[in-house]
């Protein structure tokens, strides 16, 4: 059985950490160059470069799978990644021979929790974004006294409250700002409270699924205008709500935005899926009266070591599972 990793297409993130290399017990074959951006030379005697794509039973990639790699592997293949449901069916209507496990579709059950690459990639997202917003802002987070006057903490508000938006409320707590947040999920204010945030009550529907549902336009509505006064009185906001396959929800109104104090800022988490404010322009940071947006989808990039390292344990232990028991009923809902 002949396994094979690859980057990702910016190169920043990969399947494969130097200290997993002593965990596997095959050969491994690597993208060339696979470690350049952690500045590692592997010497280990199992990594060896991939010569022939056609050659590897098991390919894992992050994110993406260019179309030229797709069609060059064997038939049969496994290919593994964090993809989404319009990349899943990309490479099943490219490559119908070959079989897809996707992280997205990895089922929530306690025995898979190991296997678990979205939570730990949303967990460093969520850190990481709140680092972002804070090299962006002009002022402080923390409160901060002095002998020439005080500065109050900044106000951070946190729109979806999953794993991303849990460890942002955290990170920012850890960092001295006031913050709140806010998800349509039942359970996301006892959630949120728990953490010494405060919940903002923007909905009048509750849902009890683990992702957010689409809820209804009028709905989507009421719950702009009832976030419109805490958004306003914000300094940061931070937004992570996503529908699986769909596109991201409308949150923040350019209105909204236009009333928000100068040097605020937004880092929309969403941006590659719609954006959850208007404005948002993908990978770029603008400015709408003084507001900065941050669209930016590479944010885990400043993260790349710590992601690569939690990626790359979810990989290998969804490997040697497979490995153990190809017909596990998780591989079967991965793979459907």
């Amino acid at each position: 059985m002949k396994i094979g990793f690859l980057t990702d297409k910016n190169g920043y993130r990969a399947p494969l950490h130097p200290e997993s290399i002593e965990k596997y017990s095959t050969d491994l074959y690597v993208q060339k160059d696979i470690f350049e951006f952690l500045n590692y030379q592997t010497k280990d005697e199992k990594i060896k470069n991939i010569s022939n794509l056609n050659d590897l039973d098991i390919v894992a990639c992050v994110e993406n799978l260019d179309e030229d790699s797709l069609k060059k592997l064997k038939q049969g293949a496994i290919v593994i990644g964090i993809f989404d449901f319009k990349k899943i069916d990309e490479i099943k209507n490219l490559r119908p021979d070959v079989k897809v496990l996707s992280f997205f579709k990895l089922p929530r059950i306690s025995r898979a929790q190991n296997l678990d690459a979205l939570s730990s990639q949303a967990n460093l997202l969520g850190y990481a974004s709140v680092l972002r917003a804070a090299r962006e802002t002009s002022n402080v987070v923390p409160m901060m006294t002095t002998a020439a006057g005080n500065i109050q903490p900044s106000k951070v508000l946190i729109l979806g409250v999953g794993v991303a938006g849990l460890q942002a409320i955290a990170t920012a707590k850890r960092l001295g700002a006031r913050v709140w947040g806010f998800d349509i999920r039942s359970e996301a204010k006892d959630q949120v409270e728990s953490l010494g945030a405060k919940f903002v009550e923007a909905s009048s529907v509750t849902q009890d699924s683990v992702y957010a549902q689409e809820v209804s336009e009028e709905e989507n509505q009421r719950i702009q205008e009832a976030l419109k006064k805490q958004v306003i009185d914000s300094d940061i906001v931070l937004t992570f709500a996503q529908i699986p396959g769909k596109k991201a929800p409308v949150l923040i109104e350019k209105e909204t935005i236009k009333n928000m104090k100068e040097n605020s800022v937004i880092v929309d988490l969403a941006a590659g899926t719609g954006g959850n404010c208007e404005g948002t322009v993908v990978d770029e940071i603008v400015d709408i009266d003084g507001v900065k947006i941050v669209g930016e989808t590479d944010i885990l990039n400043t993260v790349k070591h710590a992601a690569t390292k939690l990626y790359s344990e979810n990989v290998r232990n969804l490997i040697q599972l497979y490995l153990e028991n190809p017909d596990d009923e998780i591989f079967v809902e991965m793979s459907s």
